[in-house]
């Protein structure tokens, strides 16, 4: 029930604004380090909100927004009460080597959309010029 209530939130607005599609941040995070600890116990660094729109059968694309050339990652602490670790906020900046890691921007429409938002994603990504092709893929 929740999912299809998610769904119909997400279409009401679209069709009521007169809206092809939704674009958003994917997450403000960089992606973490594997076995350390994630965003302030956010789960997968990712935001809630991250996690439903595939949930609520809606349609999602993520396409290349730019790179981070650096990041703070957070780092693990006990709790108040010493009972368990959690993450902490670090000053620590780590610098990355070109490009950098990726960020995606995300384009949301309604089921049945997808030929639109397929549009919309590529002429962005061809528009915006953020999106490097892999050392040994060549270019698009």
């Amino acid at each position: 029930m929740l999912r299809e209530l998610l769904r119909r939130i997400d279409m009401m607005v679209l069709i009521e604004n007169n809206l092809d599609a939704f674009v958003r941040l994917h997450t403000p995070w960089a992606p973490g380090i594997i076995g350390q600890p994630h965003q302030y116990d956010i789960k997968h660094n990712l935001r809630p909100e991250s996690l439903y729109g595939p949930n609520a059968g809606l349609t999602e694309i993520l396409v290349p927004a730019g790179y981070v050339r650096a990041t703070y990652d957070p780092i693990f602490t006990l709790n108040d009460d010493a009972t368990k670790y959690v993450s902490k906020a670090s000053n620590k900046k780590t610098k990355l080597d070109a490009p950098g890691l990726p960020f995606s921007l995300v384009f949301r429409s309604e089921p049945g959309t997808e030929d639109t938002l397929l549009k919309i994603a590529s002429s962005y990504e061809k528009a915006s010029k953020r999106r490097i092709s892999p050392p040994n893929f060549g270019p698009i």
